[in-house]
């Protein structure tokens, strides 16, 4: 059994602190032997808050890997889920976990940022439907609940589109992110936006009957469910080079002993300890990108060509433009 031993704090960082008031900072790895006496610093901003998503960013910590690559890594749980490619993009931060599906808007909008690595390599989105939604073809004349429009939007015609139905043949409604409350209460027959390893477990174990029809299943292209942003001048910077190694290290460790690397989580976490988060932790655990860094070239381009069919970015772009693998010397 791998040794755990507890290292991960909540602590407030000073020089983030005038920056970044009102984020929870939750501190990685320390001092590393390695190297000389004091590491390099990673600060990642995180999708949203702590959870079975970022377990493989816990396994490198408990498992040694960010401090064997010479690095401090100080994970942040931003209070505003839309505010960490901003942080990013302003020079605040090293990192951001963010999606795919957002990628082509903020290159479209000349946002100064690339994909560098991944954290969930399938998609984790799903429709999710009432109990008596059978198909996509039940859906003609309901209301959807959508939290996100233009990628949602652009999602659900495609699915709709896969049986020979369009947008014009339901009504959609933005319930932002009370996507369970919005189905539990039958103020909407189906919701697109959660995800088949959290909201679809919750309402299971809630003991509602969803149904569920996955995207990748009905004419939307297989995409990163989250990925790693960096500022495009430092895609390459040795730091992130390394930071993709250790997670590499790290998450071969999560695979190898998931439930040590649950245990010390928990430990130092207690709000991980649900029945929930359990079972998100089991159910997304292949999921995890097993080489956070490597590029699929051919799966982004094919996903891009998606949403500029859609219409939801409006110029063709290359993909330096906004992928890149950080180990690769040529931008």
């Amino acid at each position: 059994m791998m040794p755990c031993t507890p290292r991960i704090r909540t602590h407030a960082v000073t020089g983030l602190l005038r920056v970044l008031t009102g984020l929870a900072v939750l501190s990685l790895s320390v001092l590393s032997p390695a190297r000389a006496q004091v590491p390099d610093t990673v600060t990642v901003i995180l999708d949203w808050f702590l959870n079975a998503d970022h377990a493989a960013l816990l396994a490198a910590d408990y498992s040694g890997a960010f401090r064997r690559h010479g690095l401090q890594v100080h994970l942040i749980a931003p209070s505003d889920p839309g505010s960490p490619a901003r942080l990013v993009a302003a020079g605040q931060a090293d990192l951001a976990v963010s999606y795919e599906t957002q990628l082509g808007m903020l290159a479209e909008q000349g946002i100064p940022l690339v994909r560098v690595g991944t954290l969930i390599d399938t998609p984790l989105d799903t429709l999710i439907t009432g109990p008596d939604i059978h198909s996509l073809k039940d859906l003609k004349g309901r209301t959807i609940g959508i939290s996100m429009a233009g990628v949602d939007d652009a999602v659900l015609a495609a699915m709709l589109g896969s049986v020979g139905l369009s947008l014009s043949d339901v009504h959609q409604v933005n319930v932002n992110f009370q996507l369970e409350q919005a189905l539990m209460s039958h103020a909407v027959d189906a919701v697109i936006g959660a995800t088949r390893t959290y909201e679809l477990i919750d309402l299971r174990q809630k003991g509602f009957a969803p149904g569920a029809v996955y995207p990748e299943e009905h004419g939307v292209p297989l995409n990163d469910e989250l990925i790693f942003l960096a500022a495009r001048d430092h895609a390459h910077d040795p730091r992130i080079v390394r930071f993709m190694d250790a997670l590499e290290e790290g998450t071969n460790v999560l695979l190898n002993h998931p439930d040590d690397i649950l245990a010390q989580a928990v430990r130092e976490h207690p709000e991980l300890d649900t029945k929930l988060n359990r079972a998100a932790w089991t159910a997304t655990l292949s999921r995890v990108c097993k080489q956070p860094s490597v590029l699929n070239a051919r799966r982004y381009r094919a996903f891009m060509a998606f949403l500029r069919a859609r219409g939801v970015v409006h110029r063709d772009m290359n993909l330096s433009d906004y992928a890149v693998d950080p180990a690769d010397g040529t931008p």
